[in-house]
Order: C-alpha cells, then structure tokens, then sequence
C-alpha cells in the first residue's frame, strides 16, 4: 500500500501537523507500507528517514508577497504583535498562515495533484492541509484525514472566509462550501487523536485513535523538573521568558523551557534551547506548563504530569485548556493573569495535588488503550474492526 502525507504549512512555529506526520509516516513505514510525504520546509519542518519528500511552497500569512513575509514576519513575531490577535476558528487560522489565499490554493492543490500522478497513491493523508484535501478529491484519490472538535464547522467557522476558495472550487467543478471547513466532511475517513472524553464528536465517520506515539507510563523515580512550552501564542517568548524566570528562581527544580524564539541559555535553574527530548524530561516532570495544543496536552497526558495551560485568544487552545480542567488534569491560566506570582501559586497548587496528578496518569492510560496507530493502519488496509500487534510499530 502506498500512502502520500500532506502536513499542513505555515511561516509561524505550529509543531502539531509536522511531528503528527512524521509519527505516521515512521508508523505506515514500520507496517510495511510505501511512503512519501508533500512537505514545505517551513520552520518546523523536519525530515524523516527514508522517506521520500515532495517540495511544497510555504504560505505567506494571509497571502502577502513573500519578499515582505520573509522580511518582516519574524520582526512581527518578535514584538509579539501577531499574538494580540484573538482566533475564534480553525477558518481564521487557514485566513491568517495563508492556507486560504487564493493564489496559494490553486499553487498548492496543483503541486499536490501532480505528487499523486507521480507517486500514484492508494491513500491520501491530510494533516489538515485543505490543498490536501481538494487534490485528492480531484484525482480520486482515497481520502483521509486529521480532525480534532474544536476545527469543526459546528464547533466555530466564518463563512466570508471562504469566498477565493469557492471560486476556485466552481472552477474545479467541486461542490461550493459555506465554510473551508467543510471540506474535512469529503474524507472518507476522520481520525481524531485523542479520546471521547475530550474531544466528544458524534459523528459516523470519525475514528478516535488516542496516542498516536506509545509511551510506557513512568509512575515512581525522582521527578524534578518543570517543562515550558509556549509555542507560537498570545504569549510572546520574551514576556514567558522573564516571567517563567522569575516564577521559579530557587525554586527546588530544574526548569526546561523550549522555543525557537529565545537564544540558548543556562542560568541558575533555568534552562533555554529550541526543542528538547520530550519524552525524556517529561518522565521526570512534576509539572508542564504549555500553551494548550493537542500535541503538548497529548504528551503531558502520557507521562502523567499535570499540566497548566495558557491558550490565550486561540480557540482551539482555550477549548483543550477548559477540557484538560474538566477532566481534573490541569489548571487553565488566562494570558491577563501570566504573571510570575500567579504562575508560582497555580504550580504549586498543581505540584502539590496528588489528585490531579493521579487524573492526569488516568487520561494517559485511555489514551494508550484507543488503539493509536495500530488502528489507523488497520482502517488504511481497509479492517474496520482490525487491531494489530502494537510490536510491529515499536521502534
């Protein structure tokens, strides 16, 4: 079987659609399948071994020609001008990274289109590329894709946003859409990573797969260290930074913060790089303070650490944030109130609660026990109550 991935891409720091594609494209490699991906090598693109790479060209935040974007969106970034935007849906995230500009569209879809006659694919996987999505209907192409709750057109959307992407549709001879988001509705299968009692959709054709990555559960061992991941959010880099500092200057822990917006840093405690192993310090984590992604929320779960989380004016953040609080997992921060004093009391208030760290061990296990990859490679091979041995995709 052969299986073409299209992540979607964005100028700004947006880790969950390429680390989600290559966690698949590694899992369908170790089942035996054929794999290529369609990436552009944005900032968090990152390649995969093996697997072959079909160049794709990087939006520009919402179309703006690229000499401009490359010289004044990181500037933008910086001064944390960006983050004062409030998102209420998925639609104004496609609007704003470019995804929905029209002349990118038709670029995209088109080099899209003509990766699948080259590549000849059995399956198309979306990680919530649109392009993604039009190219395989139009070349069709079994379709299937990446979904969460809040990206639904029920859930949030603004139709307006939609107009260049109808056009383009007419011209296509496609059916027209009250919003983009529709077009996730034309997969023949949605595979949501997480689990009902998060996310709970009620349609037919969405497959929860919990975690995608398999992770065994470190309940003893020393646990010292606080990890902070803030991502691209309402929260610029230097403001986390000096409050993050400040929370927890001698405090008895070792702080890990990752952002590719800060210069590498050792002082004290306090520890600075662009990425660090995850699933190395989380198993030595009393505490993850993020910006409420799935990704991020997904890894705290695994390890079971409980989590604060800032989403800030991103809705999809804010719902996982208020999810994760309702589950009595973590403590949801408002971006008003990220302050040092306030983070210190909430971190230790999360820290010290044998509860919420005991609900946040509870969520991880559900999470390992949806079926993850395994399950997705079975409804790929056309098993729709298949599992398989979860040996075959361990590393």
């Amino acid at each position: 079987m052969k299986v073409l991935i299209i992540p979607m891409a964005a100028m700004a720091e947006t880790a969950g659609p390429g680390s989600r594609c290559k966690l698949l494209a590694e899992a369908f490699c170790r089942a035996g399948m054929e794999v290529c991906t369609r990436m552009a090598r944005d900032v968090n693109f990152a390649e995969i071994d093996d697997v072959r790479n079909y160049a794709l060209d990087v939006p520009t935040p919402m179309g703006m020609p690229s000499i401009t974007a490359n010289l004044f969106f990181p500037l933008v970034q910086k001064l944390g001008i960006t983050a004062r935007k409030t998102v209420k849906s998925f639609d104004q995230v496609l609007f704003f990274t470019g995804n929905l500009d029209k002349r990118y569209l038709r670029r995209s879809v088109e080099s899209i289109r003509a990766a699948i006659r080259d590549f000849r694919p059995d399956v198309v996987y979306s990680e919530f590329n649109v392009s993604a999505i039009i190219a395989a209907k139009l070349e069709n192409v079994r379709l299937f894709t990446t979904v969460s709750f809040p990206t639904q057109k029920e859930y949030a959307c603004e139709p307006k946003l939609a107009k260049g992407l109808n056009q383009l549709l007419a011209e296509w001879k496609l059916p027209a859409t009250s919003s983009a988001l529709e077009l996730f509705e034309w997969a023949d299968e949605c595979f949501c990573p997480s689990i009902p009692e998060l996310e709970p959709f009620e349609k037919k054709n969405v497959v929860f797969l919990g975690a995608l990555k398999h992770h065994e559960m470190k309940k003893d061992g020393k646990r010292d260290k606080i990890i902070v991941y803030m991502g691209n959010g309402t929260i610029s880099a230097s403001k986390m930074l000096k409050e993050v500092k400040a929370a927890f200057d001698r405090a008895p822990y070792q702080i890990y913060v990752a952002s590719k917006s800060l210069e590498p840093m050792e002082a004290g405690n306090l520890h600075v790089a662009p990425r660090w192993d995850f699933n190395k310090l989380l198993d030595e984590a009393v505490l993850f303070l993020n910006h409420g992604g799935q990704n991020s929320m997904v890894d705290g779960l695994l390890h079971g650490v409980p989590q604060i989380m800032v989403p800030g004016k991103v809705f999809e953040r804010q719902y996982n944030a208020r999810s994760l609080e309702k589950a009595g997992a973590g403590k949801l921060l408002s971006h008003e109130e990220f302050r040092s004093d306030v983070i210190r009391r909430l971190a230790e208030e999360t820290i010290a609660s044998e509860e919420m760290r005991e609900r946040a061990c509870m969520m991880g296990e559900k999470m390992m026990q949806a079926g993850g990859v395994q399950n997705l490679v079975a409804r790929l091979r056309g098993e729709k109550d298949g599992r398989i041995d979860r040996g075959a995709f361990e590393e």
